[in-house]
């Protein structure tokens, strides 16, 4: 068995690339590194010590936290991105465009529906068409009404109608 190399605080920082200052105000004090008797170093073991507490400590540090929650939340944003390329979700705001577009051109279909449907000079079938084209649209808006109460939101809060 080897004997270890024990070295002055000088020593032990040229050969772990430091300051003697930062042995002895840092590396000392938090007991990362420690003195024998005479107030020598093992300098194979200082070493592995505080190569170990670099590598805790880069663990450990503010930067290191901050830099992986980017890595996590780029990640994410491109992950949102190539299911947004693939037609796998879409923004709310182009679903409630749609959705608008969807009710504006089925209620008007509607309301010309006693027209294009009743036989001409036949107000009869046309006032019972308005009639059933009335209900439904009551029926539509009051559907519309129940689920903006139950979400919490006033049917006309986005500004449109």
């Amino acid at each position: 068995m080897l004997r270890p190399a024990l070295v002055s605080s000088a020593r032990l920082a040229v050969h772990i690339g430091c300051t003697r200052q930062y042995i002895e105000q840092r590396l000392l004090p938090q007991g990362v590194v420690e003195r024998n008797a005479q107030g020598l170093y093992d300098q194979d073991r200082s070493r592995l010590q505080s190569i170990e507490f670099l590598r805790s400590e880069r663990e450990r540090s503010p930067r290191t936290t901050a830099d992986a929650e980017h890595v996590k939340a780029k990640t994410e944003m491109l992950r949102l991105q190539l299911m947004e390329k693939r037609r796998q979700v879409c923004l709310q705001s182009d679903v409630d465009e749609l959705i608008h577009k969807i009710v504006g051109v089925t209620l008007t279909g509607l309301s010309s529906l006693p027209a294009r449907c009743a036989p001409p000079g036949d107000l009869v079938t046309r006032r019972n068409i308005e009639r059933a084209v009335l209900e439904l649209r009551k029926q539509l808006a009051a559907i519309g009404e129940r689920m903006a109460d139950e979400d919490g939101v006033s049917p006309l809060e986005d500004g449109k109608s």
